[in-house]
């Protein structure tokens, strides 16, 4: 009886017998389909509430930064500046002068170009809501925005009422607040008006954590 002898390749070793392997059935791939669903599913939400938290305290560490942005403005430019933010949104803006008007140049002013700035908060993270009753905000001209690439959606949003940073640096105790719809915690922004320093606190459903922030502004760590 004649036998099939295992190949040889050019140096003369032997090549391992062919062996029959077969695949996968379609209800094997299926079944493991069937199990990555549904760890993703499992899994998804505590996914979901990671992101969220770290987009909040991304969001509360830029909202900082931005209001010292504009304290440094009005105290370099020798004029109030204003910090304004988007009710129930994500959008926040930094002009010169403390109202919706063009701002009166400091003595000396010229025609100086002043600093304007805009941005936008991570992910779903936004400002809550206005209290009911708070008056002082509303749209602002589109030519106050005239510098910026995004001045006509600027100019469509009810803003709230001004944060305002006096020429000395200081402004009067305000509170921010930043939530995500993902998420239970909320990040709280005390602003201290007599030195401008910023303390970020972190609330749960089980209790807050705080984070420096006298004087310099030095933000909580979430």
């Amino acid at each position: 009886m004649l036998t099939r002898r295992p190949p040889r390749s050019r140096s003369g070793r032997r090549f391992p017998p062919e062996t029959d392997r077969p695949g996968l059935t379609l209800f094997e791939m299926l079944i493991v389909l069937a199990l990555l669903a549904t760890a993703m599913a499992v899994s998804w939400p505590a996914v979901q509430r990671l992101a969220s938290r770290q987009n909040l305290a991304q969001a509360a560490e830029t909202a900082r930064i931005r209001l010292l942005a504009a304290r440094i403005h009005a105290i370099e430019q020798g004029m109030p500046y204003q910090f304004r933010f988007e009710p129930g949104g994500s959008r926040f803006v930094i002009l010169p002068g403390d109202s919706a008007n063009e701002p009166t140049l400091p003595p000396g002013g010229g025609t100086v170009r002043l600093p304007v700035a805009s941005g936008k908060l991570p992910g779903k993270v936004q400002f809550d809501p206005l209290q009911m009753g708070t008056v002082g905000g509303g749209m602002i001209l589109e030519t106050r925005f005239a510098e910026l690439p995004d001045s006509r959606d600027l100019a469509v949003i009810n803003w709230s009422p001004p944060l305002v940073f006096e020429a000395d640096g200081s402004t009067n105790d305000q509170t921010l607040q930043l939530s995500d719809p993902n998420s239970e915690v909320v990040y709280r922004l005390a602003i201290r008006g007599l030195t401008g320093g910023i303390l970020i606190t972190r609330t749960t459903g089980t209790g807050s954590d705080a984070g420096g922030g006298a004087g310099g502004g030095t933000g909580g760590t979430p």
